[in-house]
């Protein structure tokens, strides 16, 4: 055997060996991404299948349905230490009920990691066609699965409300404060849900603040705890409160996160978030 053969054999072999490797570390990365684009998708299916689902379901209300069979209906797709939370609901006559039509994906927005927030399309017959849009805050991890963390926040369609990203990293807002902002804050939640027009907040928001209230189909029944962090002038706020559906008279509970400002020792709201 001729041995130059050898040194040409060796350098087509490392020639191989690199582009090889260039093969394979150019395919890893793309193989990676697809990988990464495929559990994204994934995830973001089951968010929305269980989005749309349960808000289907939470949005049929019947005043002869027992308590138990509600929650029976929406466990499948609630966290179970907030099942009793949401799916409560109050009813004035046996007779009240809504059913639902149509309920269709949105949009869906990224939180902190696992949350999205899906919104949710829905029409309804209370006994008039009503078309109401809700965001539902959903948990969601591959191999887990998801569930509703939150009641959904309800708002009218096609009328998004202004969002801002709302750090909960600020201090606890002392108590005394909490009871300075508390009338701003009711006196916001009841003109959203029951004003006309946008004029009607006026006291309540911020003057850069474009928001449009429900215009009466739901009606404001209590704030029933609230509670704020920040130092100010910029606080954030969560409110849990009842509210009464205009058309059916069930009434329910919501829980809004607000972005609240102090200017000259009174509170103007700057945002509402899910």
């Amino acid at each position: 055997m001729d041995i130059r053969i050898i040194p040409k054999a060796l350098i087509w072999g490392m020639l191989t060996l690199s582009t090889l490797g260039a093969i394979s570390s150019w395919v890893k990365p793309e193989a990676d991404r697809a990988v990464v684009a495929e559990q994204a998708a994934l995830k973001q299916q089951m968010a929305v299948h269980t989005a749309t689902n349960f808000a289907r379901e939470w949005m049929t209300w019947s005043g002869e349905e027992l308590p138990e069979d509600r929650l029976n209906r929406l466990k499948p797709y609630v966290n179970p230490s907030a099942l009793a939370r949401i799916g409560q609901i109050k009813t004035e006559q046996k007779s009240d009920q809504q059913k639902v039509v149509a309920a269709e994906f949105v949009s869906l927005s990224e939180q902190d990691a696992p949350k999205v927030a899906v919104r949710i399309r829905v029409i309804v017959l209370n006994p008039a066609r009503t078309v109401w849009e809700v965001e539902v805050p959903v948990w969601v991890q591959l191999g887990k699965g998801a569930m509703v963390t939150a009641p959904p926040l309800m708002r009218i369609a096609q009328e998004p409300f202004a969002v801002s990203e709302i750090k909960r990293t600020d201090p606890a807002v002392p108590g005394s404060e909490k009871e300075r902002m508390r009338p701003a804050v009711e006196g916001f939640l009841k003109v959203m849900c029951e004003g006309k027009d946008a004029e009607s907040l006026l006291n309540y928001v911020r003057t850069d603040t474009k928001l449009t209230p429900l215009q009466g189909r739901i009606h404001f029944n209590s704030l029933d705890h609230l509670e704020a962090s920040g130092s100010g002038p910029s606080y954030t706020a969560s409110a849990t409160f009842t509210v009464k559906d205009a058309a059916t008279g069930i009434s329910f509970a919501q829980v809004w996160q607000l972005a609240v400002t102090e200017e000259n020792q009174k509170f103007f709201i700057g945002a509402i978030h899910p």
